[in-house]
């Protein structure tokens, strides 16, 4: 039982889950965001598209500002370095010298972003050693630590000799995917103690509180125009010539600028823009300590922040899924749509300085269609499936196909349209009903109009009706068949060979069943939707119907078993038939020449060419018709078309006509 329900009922579950919109949508927006957020947003060009999105905001959109009077930047660079005997260590009388000239600018506070990892000449350490501890003026100095990959001797000097200053690890990191630093920490945390970095510790000597953030996005600051830096920036050099209100007043942080090669990556550099793509160290450090005086923040989206935003990519895909157009409006509609989610995600860092993801969004967006339309795919295809299940007991294969690949929505209408009608009828069916169990009854009817269906739709025909045992098939509609007069007589040979060899199989079983009759009929009559708004069929109405009902009916009195118009037959090329009869049908004036066929193989026998040759002298009132019908009874008395004409010749009726009186 548990594996008739897991293997049986599960699917059914599945199908009915997938076939319903809203619970299809949460599942394709989740999967969608799974995807997209736990795999594709990890992948590396993923990433370095969206830093580069963001980078571009960021070059392009920042809000140019007049430059800082708070900051000033003092950089070490070649020119600089010509006056000293060495490049590295960077002198530290250099370095002495520019601390004093500071001290006598009246600074606000020195920042000093130089690395002592190792002694040079001991009375030029030993000068810059006691000058960094008798001035007056907050000074803090750049540490090293093994965090940045020095060696455990360059460390212990380090603490040496700036043992009792404030010291902060330059704590600015690059991406790394690009490189280009975007962040920088404020604290570092290691083994239960806590350290500021550089800039976090210049801030709290000027006395400024830090935000509870241990990390933040660097805001860059834009310059007023593309030449005006942010900040003003000196070569050492210079600074003995500068006028004293220069830096008065200014926090003053000091770095080597050793060219392009030692310069770090910027969002700038993505376009080129500001005083400078890179920038040295010490750069950036000033724009985190601009950022942090001025107490601007740069949002940039936490995680859940992003996988919200995907979320709602990801619905709006699946809306705009939902919309029922053709497949150019299908492609054109999210075409247009994804320019208003960006120009979205521009406004809201321009009016708000955030910076939100938009390849993750725009990716999931797109999967989300992707995904719905192979859900509606798969809708579609269950549901055809469905329909032929459910159609396919009634039209042929074909047949169904054609009406799904025209599925608009059926209006109460009808054409007139030649159609071939094809009626069945179970001789003493009544009679069974009466005398045999009702569970065998049941089974028996089952089978037979089971089997004779099968037959019908083989052959194209469209079940219209079925009446206890009878069917009532149609040819050439609702899909139009140029040989629907051969689909029909071909049906009915198929159901009386049939019908003959399930008689021999109940027989067996001590059930006996009468023969099949069938009338078949081809003419025109109204097809199409009849009913009301609520309900409604598809069926057909006219005199060919009748016709073709009252041709089933006849055979009982014409010992045939088939029995197919003349319209019917002219329509026949290849098929051979016998004649049977002209019959004037009850309330009609005019007579229907009928016959019954044969098959595809022309008949040579004898009594057949006997019986067409006789046949045509009693259409033609000829006495010689008399002398071979009564040769043919003689020969074949079990053949019921002859029995028939030769008792009626005897009767005095000496034509093929034959006036049915009775329904």
């Amino acid at each position: 039982m548990l594996r008739r329900l897991k293997f049986n009922t599960l699917p059914k579950i599945v199908n009915r889950l997938f076939g319903n919109t809203w619970i299809s949508g949460i599942l394709i927006v989740v999967g969608t965001t799974l995807i997209t957020v736990g795999l594709i947003g990890k992948v590396a060009i993923v990433e370095l598209a969206e830093n580069h999105l963001s980078d571009i905001r960021i070059a392009l959109l920042s809000d140019p500002r007049p430059q800082s009077q708070k900051i000033a930047v003092i950089l070490i660079d070649e020119k600089s370095l010509n006056a000293v005997p060495y490049r590295s260590p960077i002198d530290r009388a250099l370095i002495a010298d520019l601390i004093e000239e500071l001290e006598h600018r009246g600074v606000t506070a020195i920042g000093l972003n130089v690395r002592f990892d190792r002694s040079t000449e001991p009375a030029k350490d030993a000068r810059l050693f006691d000058k960094l501890r008798n001035i007056e003026v907050p000074v803090v100095v750049s540490m090293v630590s093994d965090q940045t990959g020095y060696s455990k001797e360059q460390i212990e000097y380090s603490k040496q000799y700036l043992q009792g200053l404030d010291t902060g690890l330059s704590l600015i990191f690059r991406d790394t995917i690009d490189h280009t630093v975007r962040a920088s920490l404020l604290r570092l945390s290691r083994d239960e103690t806590v350290k500021l970095g550089f800039t976090a510790t210049l801030t709290e000597a000027i006395g400024i509180e830090l935000p509870l953030e241990d990390q933040i996005y660097i805001d860059y600051r834009l310059g007023p125009d593309s030449w005006t830096p942010p900040f003003p920036v000196y070569p050492a050099f210079e600074v003995a010539a500068l006028p004293k209100s220069a830096l008065e007043n200014r926090v003053v942080l000091i770095g080597p600028d050793l060219g392009h090669t030692r310069r770090l990556r910027t969002p700038f550099s993505v376009l080129n823009r500001g005083f400078s793509k890179d920038m040295p160290g010490v750069m950036i450090e000033a724009h985190v300590l601009s950022q942090l005086i001025e107490n601007r923040v740069l949002d940039r989206a936490t995680f859940p922040e992003s996988v919200f935003f995907t979320i709602l990519m990801a619905a709006l895909g699946f809306l705009l899924s939902l919309i029922r157009v053709n497949l150019i409006s299908k492609i054109l509609i999210p075409i247009a749509v994804l320019p208003f989610a960006w120009t979205g995600a521009l406004l809201l860092f321009i009016l708000n300085a955030a910076l939100i993801p938009m390849i993750t969004p725009t990716i999931a967006f797109v999967l989300a269609i992707i995904l719905t339309s192979f859900w509606q795919w798969r809708v579609e295809a269950l549901r055809r499936e469905k329909v032929h299940q459910v159609f396919g007991r009634y039209l042929a294969p074909t047949v169904v196909d054609q009406i799904l690949e025209n599925a608009d929505e059926p209006e109460l209408s009808g054409e007139v349209r030649e159609v071939s009608f094809l009626f069945t009828d179970l001789e003493g069916f009544t009679r069974l009903t009466e005398t045999t169990q009702p569970q065998i009854m049941v089974g028996l009817v089952n089978n037979y109009l089971e089997e004779a269906c099968d037959i019908v739709i083989a052959n194209g025909g469209t079940i219209d009706k079925i009446v206890g045992d009878a069917l009532h098939v149609m040819f050439n509609a609702p899909v139009l068949q140029p040989d629907h007069a051969r689909r029909a007589v071909r049906c009915a040979l198929a159901l009386d060979r049939w019908s003959e060899e399930f008689r021999h199989r109940f027989k067996q079983q001590g059930i006996d069943l009468g023969v099949t009759r069938i009338g078949v009929n081809t003419g025109n009559c109204i097809v199409g939707n009849f009913g009301g708004k609520k309900r409604f069929d598809y069926t057909a109405h006219g005199d060919a119907i009748n016709t073709a009902a009252r041709l089933e009916a006849i055979n009982q009195r014409l010992g045939t078993k088939i029995c197919v118009s003349e319209s019917t037959v002219n329509q026949c090329q290849g098929l051979y038939f016998r004649s049977v009869a002209t019959l004037v049908l009850r309330g009609k004036s005019a007579g229907i020449k009928t016959y019954t066929p044969l098959g595809f193989e022309k008949a040579r026998n004898t009594k057949l060419i006997m019986y067409e040759l006789a046949y045509q002298l009693l259409s033609d009132d000829d006495p010689k018709s008399d002398i071979l019908f009564g040769e043919l009874a003689s020969h074949y008395p079990d053949d019921p078309l002859i029995a028939l004409h030769f008792n009626r010749i005897r009767d005095g009726e000496r034509s093929t006509t034959l006036v049915i009186r009775k329904k």
